[in-house]
């Protein structure tokens, strides 16, 4: 059935709107030099690198690279749905690098 939203799109939404939320409050706390949610603090910059960001891009590359292998409509159509999830996962992993390079 066309349109029909599954329990993954839902998860995969999910995943993809933390991600946004996260990259802009670091961005936001970033350029305004304030640390209102202790985002950038040293701990919580490593905790999220280590045990969200890490995970996440592995399971994604795994995802992608094996999916890859399939030449189908279904394989082409999960790695141009995981494209913006990768952007955004390698943009939040830079930001949290970044701003660790930055820590006392």
């Amino acid at each position: 059935m066309v349109g029909r939203v599954t329990k993954k799109d839902t998860r995969f939404r999910a995943v993809l709107s933390a991600l946004n939320l996260y990259r802009f409050i670091l961005i936001t706390e970033s350029s305004g030099n304030t640390n209102y949610t202790e985002v950038l603090s040293k701990n919580n910059l490593q905790k999220v690198y280590r045990e969200w960001l890490e995970p996440l891009r592995a399971l994604v590359s795994g995802v992608a690279a094996e999916t890859q292998k399939d030449n189908n409509q279904l394989a082409f159509d999960t790695v141009c749905a995981l494209n913006p999830l990768h952007f955004v996962l390698h943009r939040c992993i830079e930001l949290v690098e970044e701003n660790l390079k930055g820590c006392p």
